[in-house]
């Protein structure tokens, strides 16, 4: 129960914990540019966007020519457009956000599981998870590259996933230490 309840479960915590102190400080929102009337701007998203959904601007959908043009001439944009409203701090969403991160961790703990003869020491354990949050953190600026999101918040997103994997990691790789085997029995003489 442990191995794949609790741990997971506090793991998980110190996840939303972090994310909560990350996401909340004024660092990562630095990387955003600014509209001068958010208002106005969300008006203007309301009458050009059907519904809530993901868009691209211009869209792959019609004559490739045009699509070729439009993207040459600029501006091209990917939107993610939600239509009604929602609350800043939506218990319902906080709660689908743990949820994501118990299943994150609770990966993380079966793959420290299988892998437990070659971490004898937790700072092992707790490298290693950091090691995928870095792999996480470098796949995300694929956004930047195929997307043309901007490097500087790929880089805020980026640094927020590898640093929660370093905090699952340490909490995961203290409580998921692997059973130490009994000695062999020395022979007696006589």
């Amino acid at each position: 129960m442990k191995k794949f309840l609790l741990a997971p479960a506090l793991a998980a915590l110190a996840m939303f914990v972090f994310g909560a102190i990350y996401w909340m400080s004024p660092y990562p929102y630095k990387a955003l540019g600014r509209v001068a009337d958010d208002a106005a701007a969300g008006a203007a998203l309301a009458k050009i966007f059907p519904a809530t959904g993901a868009y691209l601007v211009p869209g792959p959908f019609g004559d490739e020519a045009k699509i070729a043009e439009l993207m040459k001439r600029g501006p091209i944009a990917q939107v993610h457009f939600v239509a009604n409203g929602m609350p800043m701090m939506d218990p319902l969403q906080l709660a689908k956000g743990y949820v994501h991160e118990f299943i994150i961790c609770l990966l993380l703990a079966l793959l420290l599981e299988k892998s437990a003869p070659l971490f004898q020491a937790w700072t092992c354990r707790a490298k290693y998870t950091a090691m995928l949050g870095l792999l996480l953190a470098l796949y995300d600026y694929g956004h930047a590259i195929w997307w043309h999101h901007s490097v500087a918040w790929v880089t805020m997103q980026a640094l927020y996933d590898f640093l929660a994997f370093v905090v699952a990691g340490l909490v995961l790789g203290k409580m998921l230490a692997p059973k130490v085997a009994a000695p062999p029995a020395v022979p007696t003489a006589g």
